[in-house]
């Protein structure tokens, strides 16, 4: 799988996933410019040769202009099987330019992935995931949140390309893709996504589940189905798998799916 980013924000995240095998890091590095109209005008990207494998995750950062040039970036790929990951910035310490830039370019690109663009958009803030993490020293504090969030995208794209030992599998709606993910404590149920997803209307639970547990605990079976049970909302699709793993702890990601645009 090929990993692009575009950004100093969404660089440092990318460097994350250089510890995994199973991707291509390519930083793409655009002619800078003092207004974002100007990358629009002038972004000139010479498409990277990602070889046979034509699955794309995109990285950008809504807090940085140059996230105006992800279109011009992007049509260079449009062969390409492109997932999204657009780090929502705190409007709280923007500037008026970067607001509207992050405004513009997060509607845009969420219209362009309903109208099947791009497969699917992953909506997330460091705000979030901070509530999940809990108190972070300054000295470290956006490399340990961009480990996380590339830690949890791996697992899940791990996943999804493994079958599980036990759950549903549901079809899933093309245009349920504007997104989300997220982890869920295995023994409380208690859920942390990396962004508030309005109207979400599919989630699916990815149960990483030690390999002796999944082999001696008769109890376990009940617990599960019964806390999808507890899930379940109306309006929304719940779909789960069950994974051997052979970490010492259970864990359980998320990911959550709407059709809707949403706010911002």
């Amino acid at each position: 799988m090929n990993i692009l980013s575009l950004g100093k924000a969404a660089h440092n995240i990318a460097d994350k996933f250089s510890k995994y095998l199973q991707y291509k890091i390519h930083k793409i590095v655009v002619e800078e410019q003092d207004h974002p109209e100007k990358y629009d005008e002038k972004t000139n990207h010479t498409p990277i040769d990602v070889g046979d494998d034509t699955e794309i995750d995109f990285f950008i950062s809504g807090d940085e202009i140059v996230c105006a040039a992800s279109l011009r970036v992007l049509e260079q790929y449009k062969d390409c099987n492109i997932k999204i990951y657009y780090i929502k910035p705190n409007q709280k310490f923007l500037t008026d330019l970067q607001k509207t830039t992050d405004r513009i370019v997060y509607n845009v690109l969420q219209e362009y992935t309903r109208s099947k663009r791009f497969d699917s958009m992953y909506i997330i803030t460091y705000e979030d995931v901070v509530k999940m993490v809990g108190k972070i020293p300054i000295v470290g504090y956006y490399d340990k949140l961009n480990t996380v969030i590339a830690d949890t995208i791996h697992m899940i794209n791990f996943l999804d390309h493994n079958d599980p030992v036990l759950g549903n599998e549901l079809e899933s709606l093309p245009t349920y893709c504007i997104n989300t993910i997220g982890i869920m404590d295995v023994d409380n149920g208690n859920e942390s996504l990396f962004f508030d997803l309005d109207e979400c209307r599919e989630k699916r639970y990815y149960y990483c589940i030690n390999d002796k547990q999944l082999q001696t605990d008769g109890d376990l079976f009940d617990k599960i189905t019964n806390q999808m049970e507890d899930k379940t909302e109306e309006f929304v699709k719940n779909s789960f798998g069950v994974y051997s793993t052979s970490f010492d702890k259970n864990y359980c990601y998320i990911v959550k799916k709407s059709p809707h645009i949403q706010r911002g």
